[in-house]
């Protein structure tokens, strides 16, 4: 089966510690004896996952889907960086903590996702995280694909982003690196979430709940105001004024 979709030898081959013997040793001796051809270049064994600290396993009944995950409210970017925040050749302990911060990771990606989409020219120090974010992520990359350093290594573009842009700059050029290294980058670890799947009955009543703050603090009755706030927040939207208007997104 993977030879007729890959060809005679596999650029990589995956699988848990638990199938390395025979079960892939099996595989070399029929697939190279019948071939006379390396099987696979590389081999990428993953080890055993956790579930709150026990080996998940059906016949202990702790397994979770990624359909279970899904209809938990578990986005498939905060699944992404839960996998990525251990190394594939560590066991991954799956828990309801873990993957809230997860959550709460990928959603930093998303609105600094946004702010870079908005700002308009960047600087020194924005150019200058952008060339070591690439340079840090692509040696992770290589190094037995070591995804926890790669996340590292955003994050910490990140933050130096945030400092540059809040500094100010007028180099539009500088602000272009920055918006092709994040690229780059979460091209491979694919962590903006996808807010394009909101609800599109939340999305309208947001909107009439914002236009309604919007008249009242026209007629300066901030009270209003600040109740409409209040009310958008126990539905988990937080909202941020600029001089471009309000914005909105999903905290929770």
């Amino acid at each position: 089966m993977a030879m007729s979709l890959l060809g005679e030898t596999l650029d990589i081959h995956a699988g848990g510690v638990d199938l390395m013997f025979p079960h892939h040793e099996d595989e070399i001796a029929q697939s190279e004896a019948a071939t006379g051809k390396p099987f696979a270049h590389f081999w990428c064994h993953g080890e055993f996952l956790l579930t709150d600290g026990a080996k998940m396993a059906k016949r202990v009944g702790n397994v979770s889907t990624v359909a279970d995950l899904k209809s938990e409210g578990v986005s498939a970017a905060a699944l992404r960086h839960f996998v990525f925040s251990t190394h594939y050749r560590k066991q991954l302990n799956l828990s309801g903590a873990a993957l809230e911060a997860s959550t709460e990771a990928v959603r930093r990606v998303g609105d600094f996702a946004d702010r870079l989409g908005r700002e308009r020219a960047g600087n020194a120090a924005l150019a200058e995280a952008a060339d070591t974010l690439v340079v840090e992520a692509t040696a992770a990359f290589g190094d037995d694909l070591n995804a926890p350093r790669a996340l590292g290594a955003l994050f910490e573009f990140i933050n130096a982003a945030h400092r540059a842009l809040d500094a100010k700059g007028t180099d539009p050029h500088a602000l272009a690196r920055a918006r092709d290294a994040f690229r780059q980058v979460d091209a491979v670890l694919d962590l903006v979430p996808d807010r394009g799947n909101d609800d599109s009955e939340l999305g309208t009543w947001v909107s009439g709940q914002l236009a309604e703050r919007t008249a009242a603090r026209g007629r300066r009755d901030f009270g209003e105001a600040d109740r409409i706030r209040k009310v958008l927040e126990e539905k988990g939207i937080a909202i941020e004024d600029s001089p471009s208007g309000t914005r909105w997104k999903k905290v929770h």
